[in-house]
């Protein structure tokens, strides 16, 4: 019986996830339509923090329950998830060409964003107080810098002949709709796994590092490959960019306010995982077109099952 209920609730976690991301989609287009700014600024903001929102409220409730290994695990699992297993299925799925600022400019924040925070850490061992200060002021340049830029971007992404523009009321709508569903789809698929893996009495880091992580980037996978498949892949990469940016900055940023955050086994080698993927991110779009395809997915998505082996020898 207790299977048979676990299967109901994949099942309807899985069309939450599949309906939620076709509208968030399909919303958040029509909301840069409407306000003139490129696909890649609102996959960067809007949809990045949006499909982030379950790795803040699980890092939160961690940081308040005073269980550090759950908030920092599920930040670093997270970020490599987004990266390794979600980029590189998205890559598997067909090439994506990215911008030369998102190559000199997005990229290299994200990977100086991560490494500040991996320093901040090494230096004592936890985040605390003055960390998140730190961290949310990163934040706000983010957020500066992508709005000062997103208009330049939509001006080169009009084409010829637009589509019909959705109402303002009707895009928001989906947008709202659809982050609504992908978020209560990835947090259906994360609950059973949870509990199971505790009866099994792995440790809360570990839990965090792989299960948590991976149900809660469910949201930005679904997303990802939806955008992927309706051929707006700048879309596709400003959510990882920014999902990963919003979970180092943001997510880190304000639950490190509330309690120091330290977790219950040894996660350097977690952080040098974190560190390389996004080294690595860099790397693959490094080249005279400025692209990516297939068997660097496969690289990505290798890289993350050798992360996940590494964490069930290591528990």
């Amino acid at each position: 019986m207790y299977v048979l209920l676990q299967i109901g609730i994949l099942v309807i976690s899985l069309v939450l996830l599949e309906r939620g991301a076709d509208w968030l989609v399909e919303g958040a287009s029509s909301l840069g339509e409407r306000f003139h700014v490129s696909e890649l600024f609102i996959g960067l903001t809007v949809v990045a923090f949006g499909t982030s929102a379950p790795e803040f409220a699980v890092s939160l409730v961690g940081a308040l329950q005073h269980k550090g290994g759950i908030a920092i695990g599920n930040v670093i699992g997270s970020n490599i998830a987004n990266i390794a297993l979600i980029l590189g299925i998205t890559l598997m799925m067909g090439k994506i060409v990215t911008k030369k600022k998102t190559l000199m400019y997005e990229i290299p924040f994200l990977i100086a964003v991560q490494l500040s925070a991996t320093m901040l850490f090494l230096k004592d061992g936890y985040f605390d107080y003055h960390d998140g200060i730190i961290l949310l002021a990163f934040l706000a340049i983010f957020l500066v810098y992508a709005v000062s830029t997103s208009k330049s971007e939509f001006i080169e992404e009009v084409k010829e002949v637009e589509a019909p523009k959705k109402s303002l009321l009707s895009a928001s709508l989906l947008t709202i709709v659809g982050l609504a569903g992908v978020t209560a789809g990835g947090e259906l698929g994360v609950y059973s796994a949870v509990n199971i893996a505790r009866s099994l009495h792995v440790s809360e880091t570990l839990i965090a590092t792989t299960i948590v992580a991976f149900g809660t980037s469910v949201p930005e996978l679904a997303t990802s490959l939806k955008a992927a498949s309706k051929s707006k892949k700048d879309l596709a990469l400003g959510n990882v960019i920014g999902s990963n940016m919003f979970n180092i900055l943001g997510v880190l940023g304000v639950s490190s306010l509330f309690s120091r955050i330290s977790p219950d086994r040894n996660v350097n080698v977690d952080l040098l995982f974190m560190n390389g993927i996004g080294i690595l991110l860099f790397l693959i779009f490094l080249n005279r077109h400025r692209s990516a395809k297939g068997w660097k997915g496969v690289i990505l998505v290798v890289s993350y099952v050798l992360y996940i082996v590494y964490g069930i020898m290591m528990r």
